[in-house]
């Protein structure tokens, strides 16, 4: 993760941070929901993606971040699924085809050049 935070760093990206506890979304998967002991019931979810509070540093002006955030989604298992995973998640305001896939092939490019050298 260090050659990814150093690539999207080189490549002027802020890193951020989203919460973890929030309200629910009606996104497509079920959210785990986290009960409130200072609210008897009332609920946290965890979230799928943290995509309002990206939307909102967009509105706010930050045009370029990323953010290396675990995602929970409520489903049965099947193998192409996990309830928890971890994702790299790339927000630009803008891009070309030509911006997404080379910020994303010199992200990728760092970490498998680190992998191979670790051998």
């Amino acid at each position: 993760m260090l050659e990814i935070r150093k690539a999207m760093d080189e490549m002027g990206f802020y890193e951020i941070e989203t919460p973890m506890l929030t309200r629910s979304t009606p996104e497509g998967a079920r959210d785990y929901l986290v009960p409130s002991r200072v609210h008897p019931g009332q609920f946290y979810a965890l979230p799928q993606s943290p995509q309002i509070f990206k939307q909102i540093l967009m509105i706010g002006g930050l045009d370029r971040y990323f953010q290396i955030v675990k995602c929970f989604r409520d489903e049965d298992l099947r193998a192409d699924r996990q309830p928890e995973f971890t994702q790299l998640d790339v927000e630009i305001s803008f891009p070309t085809q030509d911006t997404v896939f080379g910020v994303i092939e010199k992200s990728d490019g760092a970490r498998v050049r680190r992998c191979r050298h670790q051998r």
